[in-house]
């Protein structure tokens, strides 16, 4: 389960560096090779999907995210689409958030529950003129279809998987819309507000282009046809001078130099996970799963309401409302070492007790290169402030619960 050098996750997938030759055989993936980049799988055993780790330059990679842009290939997303007059009733009767309300252009994240309130999905729906597209973990999107069609019987509704027909690029730094607005020409993009989303044009192919900011950090998802996507990723890379940008390597660790009019570059997933755990942004299937109940994951302002009728699993949401809490809890960690604990390791309390589990960590640059990260721990451990160890390299470094945003 190893990410790399710099930072750990991954609790209910699998993550694993790879030497071999990536599975992904497409014109994307004949340029990512051009850089030998490392590869690593991201996903369950059957089926994961090649993910870029690093392009060999982490940290310029991640301060792309901080001072630029970072543009990330995401294939461990997938979407389905929903179609029919009666799409948004329907699906408010099934998800945990209100979607009656939703107008073309906007989107809202919500969990699809198990009839036991456990999450099977964490997803972002966003409404167009005569559909809904619902972005989510690519190995849930054929269970939702097909769960969700289960419960259509006269409603003029439609579910189908489309995930296949699709590519998914994030944009993630303060000059994120700044770099696609180089791209695509269109000035309106700039002011594209968060929880909104449009479609463009990029190489002459349209796209949609979700604003979903990691945390703090402002984050664009592009939405592509799989046939369009060497294309548009060659497009968006070209405006900040190349998948590896020569400025790099020509001005050593000065990313930010004035010769590059846009500062940024093609990033891995190791950057990624450094600058969301950082962000306070826990992943589905990495920090909670299918285990979890909402109120576990920190993020029920987000994904639930408690003002809409009924939907699948409400009840048990509502009965953990009014009894005031869950067992366990997502928090983040902050530690007093620069010494790396990785996913999977437990959480003691200060009479050496267990009481938790880390799910995420990195070394941050953001809190002087000391390990932060995600842990699930028992209720009355949640609470800030509140002293734990944890083994790393062989001994037991000392650290403290804070919010999830870490930094």
């Amino acid at each position: 389960m190893l990410i790399g050098l710099r930072c750990f996750s991954i609790l209910y997938w699998t993550i694993n560096i790879v030497s071999r030759e990536p599975f992904m055989q497409s014109a994307l993936k004949q340029r990512l090779d051009q850089t030998n980049p490392v590869w690593m799988s991201f996903g369950p055993e059957e089926g994961a999907v090649e993910v870029v780790e690093s392009f060999g330059h982490y940290e310029a990679e991640y301060a792309a995210i901080r001072k630029g842009v970072g543009i990330l290939h995401m294939p461990w997303l997938g979407l389905v689409n929903v179609g029919g007059t009666d799409r948004l009733a329907f699906l408010n009767n099934m998800v945990s958030h209100d979607t009656v309300s939703l107008s073309v252009g906007q989107t809202r994240r919500c969990f699809l529950l198990s009839k036991q309130g456990r999450i099977d999905a964490d997803m972002v729906i966003c409404q167009q003129e005569g559909n809904c597209l619902m972005l989510m973990d690519r190995y849930a999107t054929g269970y939702v279809a097909s769960e969700l069609e289960k419960y259509v019987f006269t409603e003029d509704v439609d579910l189908t998987d489309i995930t296949e027909q699709w590519e998914i690029v994030g944009l993630f730094g303060p000059m994120a819309l700044r770099a696609l607005e180089s791209a695509c020409g269109c000035k309106e993009i700039i002011d594209l507000d968060p929880q909104a989303f449009t479609q463009i044009t990029l190489a002459d192919k349209p796209c949609l282009v979700i604003r979903e900011d990691l945390g703090n950090t402002l984050g664009l998802t592009v939405l592509i046809k799989a046939e369009d996507m060497d294309a548009i990723y060659a497009l968006l890379t070209e405006q900040v001078g190349g998948i590896v940008p020569d400025i790099d390597q020509s001005e050593g660790e000065n990313p930010t130099s004035p010769k590059r009019a846009l500062v940024g570059r093609s990033i891995g997933w190791s950057a990624f996970n450094t600058a969301r755990i950082e962000s306070g942004v826990p992943m589905f299937r990495v920090d909670y799963g299918p285990d979890c109940l909402p109120h576990e994951t920190s993020l029920l302002e987000q994904t639930v309401s408690f003002t809409k009728g009924c939907y699948l699993g409400q009840e048990v949401v509502a009965r953990m409302e009014s009894r005031g809490h869950p067992k366990r809890k997502l928090v983040g960690v902050k530690f007093d070492s620069t010494d790396l604990p990785i996913a999977g390791t437990q959480l003691q309390d200060e009479a050496g007790d267990v009481v938790g589990a880390l799910t995420s960590s990195t070394c941050a640059p953001l809190a002087g290169q000391n390990a932060v990260g995600f842990a699930m721990v028992k209720w009355g451990k949640h609470r800030k402030g509140t002293k734990v160890k944890v083994g790393a390299d062989g001994k037991l470094i000392d650290g403290t619960v804070c919010a999830l945003q870490v930094v």
